[in-house]
C-alpha cells in the first residue's frame, strides 16, 4: 500500500527590522536599474534621430552593431519602450494621476507588448494590467494577455460597426447576406485564437481579392479607353501599310490621320474602321 506523502510547512522566520530595511533598498536597486531601459531608449533615439552616428557609421544600424554589439531589432525595442514608458507617464501627470509614477513599467519586457498600440491605447491598457493583476503581480506576460485581449476587442468592435455600415449601403441584398456572414465567420475565428484557420491567411486572401478587384478595374479602365479611341487607333493601325498614307510634308492633298504622323489622300477621304484592311 503506498504511503501518503506529507509536505510539511516550514516555519518561516520572519525578517528582521534591519532585513527589511536592506531588502527595500536592494529592490529599489533593482527598480532603479530595470528602469535604466528608459535611458537608453532615449539615448539611442536621440542619436539615431539627430545622425549622431554618421562620422563613424554609413547607418544606425551598422553604428549600433559595432559600438554596442546589439542587432537593430533590440535597438529599435528600447526606443519603443522608452516611447511607451514616456507616453504613459506623460498622460497621467497631465491628468493629475500622482499615484501612477511608481505604477509605471519598470522593465523593456513588459512593456513590449504595449509597443503593438497607438499611444492613446498604451495608456488605456496599462491602466488596465495596473488595476486587473492577479494580486498585484504585474509581469510580462500578463500584460500580453491584456494587450491580446484589447485587440480582440477592438477587432470584433470593428467587425460588428462594419456590418451595421453594411445595412446602410447601395449594395444587393445577397452581398449584404454573404459578407455578413463572412464577417461572423471571422469573429469566429478569432475566437478560436486562429487555430483552424490562421489570421495571415484571412489576410492573404482579403489582400488576393483586392489585388484581382483592382487589377480587374484598370484592366476594364484600360479597354475603355481603347474603345474610345478605337476609331483613331484602328485608323492608326490600319493605315500603316496604306497606299493613300503620306508624310504631312508631301505636297498632295489629304487629311490628317488621327492618331497618326501622317495623312491620308484617299479620294473618298478617310476610311471608317469597319473598311480598315477590307479596302487594297
Amino acid at each position: 500500500m503506498r504511503k501518503e506523502i506529507v509536505v510539511k510547512e516550514e516555519n518561516v522566520k520572519p525578517l528582521s527590522v534591519l532585513e527589511q530595511k536592506r531588502l527595500d533598498q536592494l529592490e529599489e536597486v533593482v527598480v532603479i536599474n530595470f528602469r535604466s531601459f528608459v535611458q537608453v531608449g532615449q539615448a539611442l533615439a536621440e542619436i539615431r534621430d539627430r545622425q549622431l552616428y554618421r562620422a563613424q557609421s554609413k547607418t544606425f544600424e551598422l553604428y549600433v552593431k559595432a559600438v554596442f554589439d546589439i542587432a537593430r531589432g533590440t535597438a529599435y525595442r528600447y526606443i519603443a519602450a522608452a516611447q511607451v514608458v514616456e507616453n504613459v507617464s506623460t498622460w497621467r501627470q497631465k491628468n493629475g494621476d500622482s499615484d501612477v509614477i511608481d505604477l509605471l513599467p519598470i522593465n523593456e519586457a513588459q512593456v513590449r507588448p504595449l509597443t503593438r498600440l497607438r499611444p492613446e491605447q498604451q495608456v488605456s491598457v496599462w491602466q488596465a494590467a495596473v488595476e486587473q493583476a492577479p494580486r498585484g503581480k504585474i509581469t510580462a506576460g500578463y500584460v500580453n494577455r491584456v494587450v491580446k485581449k484589447y485587440l480582440g476587442e477592438v477587432t470584433t468592435t470593428g467587425i460588428r460597426n462594419t456590418q451595421a455600415r453594411l445595412q446602410h449601403e447601395h449594395v444587393s441584398a445577397d452581398f449584404k447576406a454573404t459578407f455578413d456572414a463572412f464577417l461572423d465567420q471571422v469573429v469566429k475565428e478569432k475566437e478560436a485564437g486562429y487555430k483552424t484557420t490562421p489570421k495571415a491567411m484571412i489576410l492573404k486572401y482579403v489582400d488576393s481579392l483586392r489585388a484581382i478587384l483592382a487589377d480587374g478595374d484598370a484592366n476594364q479602365e484600360a479597354e475603355d479607353m481603347s474603345v474610345s479611341a478605337d476609331d483613331d487607333g484602328a485608323l492608326a493601325r490600319g493605315c500603316y501599310d496604306c497606299q493613300y498614307k503620306k508624310g504631312m510634308i508631301n505636297p498632295a492633298k489629304g487629311v490628317k490621320i488621327p492618331g497618326y504622323s501622317g495623312k491620308c489622300i484617299r479620294p473618298q477621304g478617310l476610311c471608317g474602321p469597319e473598311q480598315i484592311g477590307a479596302e487594297e
